[in-house]
């Protein structure tokens, strides 16, 4: 009957967002409706009539008598809470008729409990179980424990609470949630500690001592009861620990601090310390045992000893806060006591944190420059047997920045025990203090002073390491007169052992006596270089230069003259021109070859002219070649062809074959029907958020999709892949192992905001460096603020082209949604039947496979699929990567012929009068689509993550990257129909100089079947098709022809948000403007955007070079890469809590969907043409392009479709400190540079960095060079 959830859920939801008055009023309503329910309700100018109270007969029959006895209980403990908030803040208190009127509402509220755990005890209930009874006693004894804590009764409220503790710690064994721990610690704990003290029970008395003594066992029904449910709660024990005796075997009675031992006057201080005593035996025991043990594995065996000395520091805080309270003067016994016991559990929590920051330094300490942690475990004898890897100057700099930041953190937790109580006057442990933090900060200066070497500064890295040396020795001085430590255990605290001082003395002295040497040799170099004469460059080869020091006369010329190669064409690929017939190069007679007429007779010359595709070269002059020389040449030619053994043709031809040693995937195992029909049990619900984590294993696998084998790169061998399925509120923790043997990867979260976490964006090249092939990394990102339907996808190159792709489906209790039956998943993509990487690296060619005369062309996909799959002709031969032939397969012995299999189309059932919700996610890497049922109207309810108000419509139009929420009913007859997703062939065709036969023979749709109730899922469709066609943007479509098909998202200013939110102000330094054009680059197609193609850093990613820019506030409108190249944009927004607005125009005849990372943005403004300029077809009166404003409650998306030669303005609030990524999410465009970055409140951004988790921050950076 789940009582305790109803109860807790109830006033959690109230009292989250108002009070006791909001809860109160809110209860009224919600049993007016339970009385309706029930049909007991007095009626509208009836007179009322008592009714009887509710039998247990009532009860079995209809389970909402229960909702409204609790409802009717928390009722009266509302109205209670309600008169007690309002007259505590009176001068005088509580006065006696408030008080008699709050424990009367709440007797009342207890009498109605006790009647219903009276009614479900009933023998004639036979559907309550002992769960079910104890809960409702657990419950009644709760509210009459607040009743007698009202009237001040102290025992019995302290029975009363202590058999609601018994109870709930029994149900702990059944019931999952974290719930009634919340309930025991919030609630009934400090009832029972404060009732207890006013009972004058000693505080020595654990809270379970003092329920178990408090527990009515002579009630023997319940006793029995808590036996059913926990056998062993209410046996004795013997030993003191069970009775929780703070001065039992396991916890201690007094502790030491400076020979000074002290009582310890809180049970709770005890147990918290015998605690931490039991998990550093523990970790003593695991350091001992491990025979080879990582940095980090040390660190994480540090936490639970941590975790459980900051319970000891939090309680003894606690108690000397009750005694404040109560009253107890600072000179007393008791809390002159608890401040020298919180000062010994402080001091100690600190110790196990600075050994912590000591372990993950590394040996001795970080000393050592090689003494990183390991990223994989390997046994001694591996070790000493592994070659030793040659790390880059920038790796090791950035560790030794870690070890900098993990000396500061050490120095930090010194200086903050300087003010615990107490130790400012103990001038021996001062000193001690002074003596540790000096280490601490040689090893610092030595960290430091490394780097400056790496770098090539050696005066400053002899000079900071003359520091620390000077350092080591006051250190080194003070522990040889007062004496340290010698000790070698394993487990390391904020004792320096003389074994670690007397290594860190002799490291410096000899580092230092380097450094000297390397300044010496430095100084002698400059000396030399100053007395050698420099050579003179001779004036012809300065011709260029203004001569700004004078024309040097005495050396015109080298003499005697030097022999320098001068360059000429290769003759042997001009004669090889000649024999073979290269792909795109035109037919020659074999008479032109011969002949060049001419007007004049001039002697015929044998040769080639090169007609590159790419290029305009003037036709060079022929010259004769000897037969002989070029047989020779040809010879050699083959010669090397051979020694390749066909690189080449191997090249053009193996991408389509199949590599006969990946393993093949089954449909059945590639697609997951439960997890695309979200039927996977999950449990919507708003109790306390969970970490859910899942593993991705990366790997290639041949698979048929469409029934045609190609290549694909999957997620556990699934595509679309695993389903990550959360409630708002709750962490996401995503273990990526990247299996591929040539490959990086990264994954990106398309739509989640990933606040404060900018690192876990998975944008390789912005965010972090690819996870190189054989390693793994963690992805961890809370979800707040968001519910709807997201995805995620491969951030790297073109790798989700492949398949690497799947949903994110994150639900929120309260959702701006229409109710339904059942909801659904479906994706549309486009399918390449080659892999991605081989079609991009030609699209990035001056020419293509598929266009051999023209550069930019974006290949067209093979197929579509709808929820990953399709059927497809394998008859059919691809026009965009064509399949080898025989004999060229031949030529590679690893490939075989792919597979055809056939193919199946997408099937789902539905019940008559059912209403599903189906999440539509594009994830294509090319094309749009129309979406649409046979016979059915469609209500849209979400666009990209937010809830609208429903428009009814026949079908719905997504760009790539976008998602749509659908509502359909079952309301036609029983049959089958088809589900429809159809290419707008006018958004793409006019730019392609060819046609894909596989879409060709699809008919440039793909499609699905809806089947009702038990009708055969291969009968034949039945129902009417209806509009096929995007009517969207048709007004834009002039410059394609005459059409009625449109490419445009629907109007901006048709959806409105369930959530309403005007438009941000924006301040000036947070505008911008882009302007996006496609352009030839060295005969190369590329997209400029602001005049800058974008290009990824090689080996580093954006977000670790930004957080050591210097941004010029002055410069942020304005173009200005700062430290970064010219293939890098990032645009600045600084100001914090406010808008930022970013103004992006089409300079192209496409429209082009783009996508922001990191947030979700109103569109404000749009129109056609650029932003404030004239435009022919759209101007206002002062001659300047009409744009359209939407400030009321505009749309929000994190994917936006920009119309051909148009602009859009979005904002978004700078409530997210990062660095985003802004670009077209068309995956070939993303690779021609369509791409930009937004650097957000950089100050906080390293502040974030900074504070990030050194292990993740260390493993992603690890990844850059690798």
């Amino acid at each position: 009957m789940d009582i305790t959830n109803f109860v807790l859920s109830t006033r959690s939801q109230a009292l989250l967002y108002g009070d006791h008055t909001t809860y109160h009023r809110q209860l009224a309503k919600k049993l007016h409706t339970s009385r309706k329910n029930l049909n007991i309700v007095t009626k509208n100018r009836s007179k009322f009539a008592r009714k009887g109270p509710i039998t247990a007969e009532q009860l079995t029959e209809n389970h909402e008598f229960l909702h409204l006895l609790l409802l009717t209980t928390e009722r009266a403990w509302a109205h209670a809470m309600r008169l007690k908030a309002s007259h505590s803040a009176d001068s005088k208190g509580i006065a006696g008729r408030t008080r008699s009127h709050i424990v009367s509402r709440l007797d009342k509220g207890a009498r109605t409990a006790e009647h219903l755990a009276h009614i479900l005890s009933d023998p004639a209930n036979a559907a309550a179980t002992d769960a079910d009874i104890l809960e409702a006693r657990a419950y009644a004894a709760m509210v009459r424990g607040a009743a007698h804590f009202e009237s001040q009764n102290w025992e019995h409220c302290t029975t009363s609470y202590a058999t609601a503790r018994v109870i709930y710690s029994a149900l702990m064994t059944s019931i999952r949630g974290d719930f009634l721990k919340d309930l025991l610690s919030e609630t009934i704990d400090p009832s029972i500690r404060y009732a207890a003290y006013q009972s004058k029970v000693p505080r020595t008395l654990a809270i379970p001592t003092i329920a178990r003594n408090a527990f009515p066992v002579s009630d023997e029904s319940l006793v029995r009861r808590i036996s059913n449910v926990a056998p062993n709660l209410l046996k004795p024990g013997d030993s003191d620990a069970e009775k929780g005796q703070a001065n039992a075997s396991n916890a201690p009675h007094a502790i030491t601090w400076r020979s000074r031992e002290v009582k310890i006057e809180d049970a709770s201080i005890a147990l918290a310390i015998a605690s931490t005593e039991s998990a550093t035996a523990r970790l003593a025991e695991k350091l001992e045992s491990a025979d080879t043990v990582l940095p980090r594995e040390m660190a994480a065996a540090y936490d639970e000893v941590l975790i459980a000395s900051q319970d000891a520091a939090d309680a003894t805080k606690h108690a000397i806060d009750e005694l404040r309270d109560e009253g107890v003067p600072q000179s007393d016994g008791r809390i002159q006591r608890l401040q020298i016991t919180r000062t010994a559990v402080n001091y100690q929590m600190i110790s196990w944190r600075i050994g912590r920051n000591r372990v993950l330094s590394g040996e001795h300490d970080g000393a050592l420059l090689d003494s990183a942690p390991n990223t994989t475990r390997k046994s001694k004898k591996d070790a000493s047997l592994r070659k030793a890897k040659i790390e880059p100057p920038g790796r090791k700099v950035a560790r030794l920045k870690e070890k900098v930041v993990l000396y500061d953190a050490t120095l930090q937790s010194l200086e903050s025990i300087k003010e615990l109580p107490g130790v400012g006057a103990d001038d021996g442990l001062l000193q001690q203090l002074d003596a540790t933090s000096k280490y601490f900060y040689a090893l610092k200066c030595l960290s430091i002073a490394r780097s400056h070497s790496l770098v090539d500064q050696s005066f400053n890295a002899l000079a900071l390491t003359k520091h620390a040396f000077d350092q080591i020795l006051h250190s080194a001085a003070f522990f040889s007169k007062h004496g340290a430590p010698s000790s070698n255990s394993a487990i390391l605290s904020i004792e320096i052992r003389q074994t670690d001082i007397q290594f860190l003395h002799g490291l410096l002295k000899g580092e230092l006596q380097r450094c000297r040497a390397i300044v010496e040799i430095d100084s002698l170099r400059e000396k030399a270089k100053s007395t050698v004469p420099q050579a003179k460059v001779p004036l012809v080869e300065r011709l260029r230069e203004y001569p700004a020091e004078g024309a040097d006369l005495e050396s015109l010329v080298d003499y005697p003259p030097r022999i320098q190669p001068i360059p000429v064409n290769p003759l042997f690929f001009d004669v090889a021109w000649n024999h073979i017939d290269y792909p795109g190069k035109p037919p020659v007679e074999t008479s032109q070859l011969e002949v060049e007429p001419t007007s004049t007779p001039e002697p015929k010359k044998r040769g080639c002219s090169i007609d590159l595709p790419a290029f305009q070269i003037k036709p060079h002059k022929r010259w004769a070649v000897p037969a002989c020389l070029s047989a020779a040449a040809f010879g050699c030619f083959c010669v090397v062809i051979l020694a390749l053994g066909f690189a080449a043709l191997v090249n053009n031809t193996g991408y389509h074959a199949i590599w006969e040693e990946l393993e093949r995937i089954s449909l059945s195992t590639l697609i997951s029907a439960k997890e695309l029909a979200l039927d996977t049990e999950f449990v919507v619900s708003d109790r306390q958020p969970r970490t859910r984590e899942y593993v991705f294993n990366i790997s290639r696998a041949l698979a048929a999709p469409d029934g045609f084998e190609k290549p694909m790169i999957l997620a556990n061998g699934q595509s679309p892949g695993p389903l990550i399925e959360v409630n708002i509120g709750d962490t996401v923790r995503v273990h990526v192992n990247n299996l591929m043997s040539d490959l990086s990867t990264s994954i990106h979260w398309h739509g989640i905001d990933q606040r404060n976490t900018t690192w876990m964006d998975g944008v390789t090249g912005v965010s972090q460096c690819g996870i190189p092939a054989g390693h793994n990394f963690t992805y961890e990102f809370r979800i707040g603020g968001q519910r709807g339907t997201f995805w995620w996808h491969a951030h790297s190159s073109v790798q989700y082209s492949d398949g690497l792709y799947g949903p994110i489906v994150v639900h929120d209790t309260d959702e701006m949604v229409p109710r339904t039956d059942k909801e659904k998943l479906i994706f549309v993509s486009d399918v390449y039947h080659t892999y991605g990487s081989v079609l991009v690296s030609s699209y990035l060619n001056s020419t293509s496979k598929w266009a051999p005369f023209e550069s930019g062309v974006e290949p067209l996909a093979d197929n579509i699929l709808l929820n990953g799959q399709n059927t497809y002709d394998c008859t059919v031969a691809s026009t965009t990567y064509p399949q080898p032939s025989p004999n060229e397969l031949s030529l590679s012995s690893p490939m075989s012929e792919p597979r055809c299999t056939g193919g199946r189309l997408y099937t789902t059932k539905i019940n008559t009068g059912q209403r599903v919700r189906l999440r539509l996610i594009n994830t294509s890497s090319f094309f749009s689509y129309w979406f649409s049922i046979d016979n059915h109207t469609l209500a849209i309810i979400e666009l990209d993550g937010i809830e609208i108000s429903p428009i009814s419509a026949r079908g719905v139009y997504l760009n790539v990257g976008q998602r749509v929420s659908v509502v359909i009913e079952a309301n036609q007859t029983a049959g089958n129909y088809y589900i429809r997703a159809t290419l707008p062939k006018t958004c793409f065709l006019p730019y392609a100089p060819y046609e894909s036969a596989g879409l060709e023979a699809a008919e440039y749709a793909v499609k699905g079947i809806l089947s009702y109730d038990d009708v055969p899922v291969n009968a034949m469709p039945i129902g009417d098709m209806g509009n096929v066609s995007n009517p969207y943007g048709v007004e834009n479509n002039a410059a394609r022809g005459d059409v009625w098909e449109g490419c445009d998202d629907m109007p901006f200013d048709l959806p409105k948000p369930m959530r309403n939110i005007p438009a941000y102000e924006v301040p000036e330094e947070n505008k911008h403007y882009i302007e996006y054009m496609f352009r030839q680059a060295q005969d190369v197609n590329r997209i400029f955007i602001n005049k800058t193609a974008y290009m990824p850093l090689v080996d580093n990613a954006t977000l670790w070079k930004a957080i050591e820019q210097q941004f010029v506030a002055d410069k942020v409108n304005s173009y200005n890469s700062w430290d970064f190249g010219l293939n890098q944009q990032v645009l600045l927004v600084p100001e914090a809590n406010k808008g930022a607005q970013v103004i992006i125009n089409s300079r192209d005849a496409m429209e082009h969907p783009w996508h922001l990372h990191g947030h979700t943005f109103q569109i404000v403004g749009w129109g056609q043409g650029l932003f404030g300029t004239a435009s022919p077809s759209s101007r206002d009166n002062n001659g300047t392009t009409t744009t359209t404003w939407n400030l009321a409650n505009p749309m929000r998306r994190d994917t936006v479709t920009v119309p051909a030669f148009s602009h859009i303005i979005i904002r978004f609030e700078t409530n997210n400190p990062g660095l985003w990524a802004l670009h077209c999410h068309i995956a070939w465009h993303v690779e021609g540079g369509m791409f930009v970055s937004l650097v957000e409140r950089p100050s906080d951004l390293v502040r974030l960095v900074e504070a990030m988790d050194p292990a993740t921050r260390a493993a992603s950076q690890n990844f850059c060079g690798t």
